[in-house]
């Protein structure tokens, strides 16, 4: 022992250091993660707070600086999502939509992705932009989620005045509206009325 000790001491050490300085770097890691993360709340929470008293250029500077500054963390999409209902709050669809579309595409969260395409898919609907809004809402795997995309794939068409369509598609929503938290007496309202305008009209009696 002694001898393989002596032959192998230096690697021991070697090794040991190694360990200590991998152990010591990933502490420092994760204490400058946690300190970066704070940063952020803290710069997200000065932004809602610039919303709430109608600084609407101060907010969107903050904004700015998060996803400047703060790159990878959840504040940034956070943060988008914010200043996409400030501006369709301010009239400013075509900004929101800019916004949403960011997240959409960038968002490390699927599920907040796919709320950020609803988001955006309505924007566009009111736009009356129902192509790019159909791009926006191939029905997800996600089931949590498939109800609420074929619902507002229903609200597209209804909006074209493809009311087969949309009929389909709210029918689609309402067969598996149970895995989503959607009112399903609401989009049975919508099924009622959207069938009742693509029922062929009655010839009146002579």
């Amino acid at each position: 022992m002694r001898s393989w000790l002596g032959a192998n001491a230096l690697y021991l050490l070697v090794g040991l250091v190694l360990g200590l300085g991998a152990l010591f770097g990933w502490r420092q890691w994760n204490g400058w993660q946690e300190q970066r993360a704070e940063a952020a709340s803290a710069q997200y929470e000065e932004m809602l707070g610039a919303i709430r008293i109608g600084r609407a250029v101060r907010a969107e500077e903050l904004a700015g600086e998060i996803e400047r500054d703060y790159a990878g963390t959840p504040y940034v999409d956070q943060a988008r999502l914010a200043m996409a209902r400030l501006k369709l709050e301010s009239s400013l669809p075509e900004e929101a939509a800019r916004y949403l579309g960011q997240v959409a595409s960038d968002a490390a969260d699927p599920g907040l992705a796919l709320i950020a395409r609803l988001r955006l898919a309505r924007v566009l609907i009111q736009q009356e932009k129902y192509e790019e809004a159909l791009r926006q809402l191939s029905p997800p795997k996600d089931s949590a989620f498939a109800a609420r995309f074929r619902e507002v794939r229903g609200d597209v068409y209804y909006a074209m005045g493809r009311s087969e369509d949309a009929r389909k598609e709210y029918q689609a929503a309402l067969d598996q509206v149970a895995d989503s938290p959607i009112d399903p007496a609401f989009l049975q309202a919508k099924l009622d009325e959207v069938a009742g305008a693509a029922a062929p009209a009655t010839a009146p009696a002579p």
